[in-house]
């Protein structure tokens, strides 16, 4: 079977290969005395908690099986609108809420939606290393830049003007940021996201560590600079 050539470009995604390594090396008997501890993606060793058990269950026994809305079910985007309302202070309408398996299919779906053919996408250099796969399914150009530790190892407003070329639709960036952990500045993020806006593009900002930001001045939601914002 011949498979497209836009996959040519796409590398394996190594993280997975070293967590089925570690599952091997954790069912070995090197491991039978002690227990490995895995620390190498974004999951837990415990499952869902009770409640959340229960409810699916629930669902199950209640025939509550058929698809949703495309977008989500509605009740389970007011509610993400009221969680946002409260915990930023933002008004979120319900009809911007798209429930997804994942960020990662949020971020594919994104791309979709707003990249052409050879269309650049600028990105920071280190960044999450599917981010760019993202971008080059939907037949763009990732363009990364590289981010110094004097600038948190993120995009800055001015290397964003400096790399913006006649062909780059928009931004792809992640606050907190997967490798580094560093968080854009919030008036730096503003910065950035008029920038792109005064030149007809899109910022796309992952948010899925947010949760994770424990100064208070970058626990905010990129969101707050506008309905632009994805």
């Amino acid at each position: 079977m011949k498979l497209a050539s836009r996959l040519d470009h796409i590398e394996p995604f190594y993280v997975m290969e070293c967590a089925k390594a570690a599952s091997e090396l954790a069912r070995s008997p090197a491991c039978a005395n002690s227990p490995m501890i895995f620390l190498n993606i974004g999951e837990p060793d415990f499952t869902a908690p009770p409640l959340v058990q229960d409810a699916a269950e629930r669902a199950l026994r209640a025939g509550r099986t058929q698809y949703t809305d495309a977008t989500g079910l509605i009740a389970l985007r007011e509610c993400i609108s009221t969680w946002y309302a409260t915990r930023f202070g933002l008004d979120i309408a319900p009809r911007r809420i798209v429930v997804t398996a994942g960020a990662s299919a949020a971020l594919q779906l994104a791309c979709l939606a707003l990249v052409n053919r050879d269309d650049e996408v600028l990105l920071p250099d280190p960044s999450y290393p599917c981010n760019r796969h993202f971008v080059a399914a939907a037949e763009g150009v990732p363009m990364l830049i590289p981010a110094s530790s004097e600038e948190r190892f993120q995009l800055s407003a001015a290397g964003v003007e400096k790399a913006w070329s006649a062909r780059t639709r928009g931004v792809l960036l992640a606050s907190p940021s997967n490798p580094t952990g560093t968080s854009i500045d919030p008036d730096e993020m503003g910065r950035i996201v008029q920038t792109v806006r005064s030149r007809g593009g899109f910022t796309i900002v992952d948010e899925i560590y947010l949760g994770l930001s424990y100064e208070d001045r970058f626990g905010h939601s990129a969101l707050a600079y506008g309905d632009d914002v994805i």
